[in-house]
């Protein structure tokens, strides 16, 4: 049964706070996978479909607007001009979209244990509408900053994923300005919308990426040059024989390595105390992105 207040506000601060993760589940659900359901309620927080339905009603009540339930596929459905009610914060969406739902770290009294510094802070609404388009498989239009391009440019995007670089956040997307498949940076994006044209050629979808589709194994190493701290390197990174062995997706290796600071030149010849580690095998390892690694050269192959 659901109790009658006069605003959404008194609503909410009625309401226990067991109560408010489910409708926060809900929220973060449609809003940024586009579609919730009651089984995705049943299945996180293990409660009935009675309960699940109540709680969808008050969250309903709370925001009528937000979600419309589509019975041809039985899921409540996130409206595009939809206005979030339950606070969250930014990390914490940013990290369960990378690691999934529950505490990763312990806490005690309320303080984490563990603290992750970082100067980006990501626009929730325009993260949103991109993971939306990617799980609806939309096209979009996104008004884009970059350095070519310091006002701002149009341009229809095919997104597919969303990759965090170790240093900012990524989409990839086929852009059919350039009609290739590249990374925007989420934080360049200014806007989006739907576009216009909805049809999405197989040229344009996730399996025609190959540089996405594809793994490298990078080889890395203590810094030649580090010879008396090969051991502790080799400690910190939990390498064997010297070696640590990482197989990563083609479009991201070169994120990998400048996050790193790993030298990728072939000759090993880079300087600086945050220079540690180097790629053992650049000479044989391609990957368009090398360049942004310390060392790099664009790849000619």
């Amino acid at each position: 049964m659901l109790i009658d207040f006069s605003n959404g506000e008194r609503m909410l601060s009625k309401l226990t706070g067991y109560q408010k993760e489910l409708l926060a589940h809900i929220e973060f659900m449609g809003r940024f996978y586009g579609v919730v359901s009651r089984a995705d309620l049943t299945s996180r927080f293990e409660i009935s479909d009675a309960s699940a339905t109540r709680t969808f009603r008050i969250y309903n009540e709370l925001a009528p607007d937000n979600i419309i339930y589509r019975p041809n596929i039985k899921r409540y459905e996130w409206q595009e001009g939809a206005q979030p009610i339950i606070p969250v914060s930014t990390a914490k969406c940013v990290s369960t979209l990378t690691d999934g739902f529950g505490d990763s770290f312990a806490h005690i009294e309320g303080q984490a244990i563990a603290i992750k510094n970082s100067l980006f802070n990501v626009d929730l609404n325009i993260l949103s509408a991109v993971t939306r388009a990617i799980r609806r498989n939309q096209v979009i239009s996104i008004s884009y900053l970059s350095k070519s391009n310091p006002d701002g440019s149009t341009r229809d995007i095919v997104p597919h994923s969303i990759a965090d670089s170790g240093l900012r956040w990524h989409v990839r997307a086929f852009d059919r300005k350039r009609n290739q498949f590249i990374d925007f940076v989420i934080n360049r994006i200014l806007s989006v919308t739907k576009s216009t044209s909805q049809i999405i050629s197989s040229e344009e979808k996730a399996k025609a990426d190959d540089d996405w589709n594809t793994f490298v194994e990078l080889e890395i190493q203590p810094h030649p040059r580090l010879q008396g701290s090969t051991n502790v390197i080799a400690h910190e990174y939990r390498m064997e024989d010297n070696l640590l062995c990482k197989r990563v997706r083609r479009a991201l290796a070169g994120y990998l390595l400048d996050s790193w600071n790993i030298d990728v030149s072939v000759d090993a010849l880079l300087n600086g105390d945050h220079i540690m580690l180097h790629l053992r095998n650049t000479s044989t390892v391609h990957f368009p992105n090398k360049h942004l690694a310390p060392g790099g050269v664009p790849d000619s192959t």
